[in-house]
């Protein structure tokens, strides 16, 4: 049976573009089907607008989910060769602190118009507007119905329909739909690299606040990231709170260290000095130039000390108290955002049912999943995108190599 399309992509995310434009380069007439308007949508908003496309510290350990799925898919594209296939779209990129790479132009479209231009050069079609209802095994390949009532038909399918986070710019729960209904087990999803609120409701007097903090979780205190924390009036943001929020849950406590530049013996010598200086200063004068006189207010009250205690009066253990309460600061972890404000989706597509390095189902032959579908997500910084194109660039790799072998037999 002779199909239209040698494959089929469902999604023009990230994953789905870079399958797209390979399998289109290999020469497979290929066809993208994707229910917005335009391509990319979660590109566009990623690190803040600016798209921290990769990382070059991208490894197993920078993941959760299956560590040994995820080592044989960044092996097909790592880093470099990540940043490598980029330089042959013609995009300027630099890097930044922690190995993050963004784009020259400081604009996410500029990852997407490199895309578009290639895809377009490469023959690949895009059909916007087109949402995938069912996806289904017809002969060799696959009948997917759409919903403006056209079918396609393929050899192959590759479903990169992204997760279930930011439902606002593209989001949705049918990947895991199309993945289940062709017998696949699919974790329940839940959002991830989301901000954390606090039960502590007097958090509230830090929001406005961006510091420079490390922060942890009680349940695995030596788990530790540093970067600015942004307070809000529920809680706090920042990509070290997204990465840890991944494995924090309710009555957990995220531990912020609002100093991490000294360690608590050179704090508290700093405060030491700074009484013996101004002895009759009363105790919020202890923290001037040193913390925000927000913060200030709030340790004063956290600690249990009087506003009006003079400095010459604070005792050695008083020290201790402000020092530790400076160091590691426990505020109780209330919940985590709804997918709404999470970043990506923890769960998806079970990675076991999965070959590794090539994203293609062990279930269904000709079927290949990639992306945020999968249960793999990362920490914040880049790596969920590298995953992406990863994932997507292996999937088009494998497909080339058995298109190979399918056109062979048939001559």
């Amino acid at each position: 049976m002779a199909f239209d399309y040698d494959v089929i992509i469902v999604g023009a995310g990230a994953s789905g573009m870079m399958c797209a434009l390979n399998c289109a380069r290999a020469g497979l007439k290929t066809l993208v089907l994707e229910k917005e308007i335009l391509p990319g949508r979660k590109i566009l908003v990623s690190g803040n607008g600016r798209c921290n496309f990769t990382n070059i510290n991208a490894a197993p350990g920078k993941y959760y989910g299956d560590k040994a799925f995820v080592k044989s898919v960044l092996e097909v594209l790592p880093p470099k060769a990540c940043l490598k296939f980029f330089d042959g779209l013609g995009l300027l990129y630099r890097e930044e602190e922690g190995g993050r790479y963004f784009p020259l132009t400081g604009k996410a479209a500029s990852v997407n118009d490199c895309f578009s231009a290639a895809l377009s050069a490469a023959g690949a079609e895009i059909k916007y507007k087109t949402e995938v209802l069912s996806l289904s095994k017809k002969g060799a390949g696959f009948e997917l119905k759409c919903s403006d009532g056209a079918s396609y038909c393929a050899y192959y399918a590759v479903l990169a329909c992204g997760g279930a986070a930011y439902p606002q710019v593209s989001g949705t729960m049918k990947g895991y739909d199309l993945a289940r209904s062709l017998g696949h087990l699919v974790k329940s999803p839940r959002p991830a690299l989301s901000a954390v609120d606090f039960k502590e409701t007097a958090a509230a007097r830090l929001a406005g606040l961006k510091l420079y903090c490390s922060v942890s979780l009680s349940c695995a205190p030596e788990d530790k990231e540093d970067g600015e924390v942004t307070f809000g009036s529920k809680g706090a943001a920042g990509n070290n709170i997204l990465s840890l929020s991944r494995r924090a849950k309710a009555g957990d406590k995220l531990i912020i260290d609002f100093m991490p530049q000294f360690s608590a013996p050179a704090l508290k010598e700093l405060f030491l000095k700074r009484a013996a200086m101004y002895p009759g200063f009363k105790i919020k004068e202890l923290f001037t130039g040193i913390l925000p006189s927000t913060l200030a207010n709030l340790l004063i009250d956290y600690a249990g000390l009087r506003k009006n205690t003079l400095l010459l009066e604070i005792k050695d253990n008083i020290f201790d108290r402000i020092v530790s309460t400076v160091k590691s600061w426990p505020f109780t972890v209330a919940g985590l955002r709804s997918f709404k404000e999470a970043s990506c989706s923890a769960g998806g597509v079970d990675t076991s049912e999965i070959c590794l390095g090539t994203c293609a189902s062990k279930k269904v032959k000709g079927l290949y999943i990639t992306g945020e579908l999968l249960d793999i997500d990362g920490r914040c910084g880049g790596y969920n995108l590298q995953f992406a194109w990863a994932s997507g660039y292996a999937a088009a790799k494998a497909i080339e190599v058995e298109y190979g072998k399918f056109n062979r037999k048939k001559n």
